[in-house]
């Protein structure tokens, strides 16, 4: 079965990432797992601070297991590990392809760009439709007045 190892380590380890991550590749290596081959690592402001630390660095892995009993070894180990912060083991069935954030930001020019192209096209018919919208309006600014007339007896 494939699942995705994602962990926070804190920015002032960031020194030692490298050793780091090859620890946690030997936790799940030593527990029989395989990894893909892409990795993404990125650095963020964390939403609050956890351990004292306000900024961290992101890594998420990708890998296979076959003794679902290992599980439990992995998530035992990485608890141990002082300079992991935070992690989440999950299965890979209804997640996303994992992307870098380079692979994220251009997927997102290329759907912003669409959209624009999409919405220059659909622009007249709006602007058709916006013209009877302010037709309505000024009829019920009419219907408020009398209204008023009536409530006040002017």
């Amino acid at each position: 079965m494939k699942y995705e190892l994602f962990y926070l380590v804190g920015a002032s380890k960031e020194a030692e990432i490298e050793q780091i991550r090859q620890s946690v590749s030997d936790i799940v290596l030593k527990s029989e797992g395989v990894f893909e081959e892409k990795e993404t690592v990125e650095r963020r402001k964390l939403s609050y601070k956890v351990k004292h630390e306000t900024h961290g660095i992101y890594i998420a892995r990708r890998f296979e297991l076959e003794d679902n009993q290992k599980l439990a070894e992995i998530s035992q180990k990485m608890n141990l590990n002082p300079q992991i912060l935070r992690f989440i083991i999950s299965r890979t069935d209804e997640l996303p392809e994992l992307r870098t954030k380079e692979e994220r930001i251009a997927e997102q020019e290329k759907r912003s760009v669409q959209t624009e192209k999409s919405k220059t096209a659909e622009k007249p018919a709006v602007v058709e439709a916006k013209e009877p919208k302010k037709e309505k309006k000024k009829a019920s600014e009419e219907d408020i007045d009398k209204k008023l007339e009536e409530i006040l007896n002017i």
